[in-house]
């Protein structure tokens, strides 16, 4: 840690200003990256919906192909 009794009153206050404001950007950052992945959660359940579709669709599209080579 550093020493801040060699720190005038104004430097202090500064610094106070400074690592304020350096914790209010990061927090802000931290609430910018959480909207993205809750946008992005909402991009990939979106395309899991459709995967598991698609894939219900591929798996009838075989047991159809298959009942007709098999007569049914």
């Amino acid at each position: 840690m550093e020493d801040l009794s060699k720190h005038t009153p104004t430097e202090l206050l500064k610094m106070i200003n400074d690592s304020k404001a350096k914790h209010d950007n990061l927090k802000q950052e931290i609430i910018d990256l959480t909207y993205e992945i809750e946008v992005l959660e909402e991009k990939i359940n979106a395309r899991i919906d459709v995967l598991s579709k698609t894939e219900k669709n591929y798996v009838e599209l075989i047991e159809e192909l298959n009942n007709r080579e098999n007569g049914l």
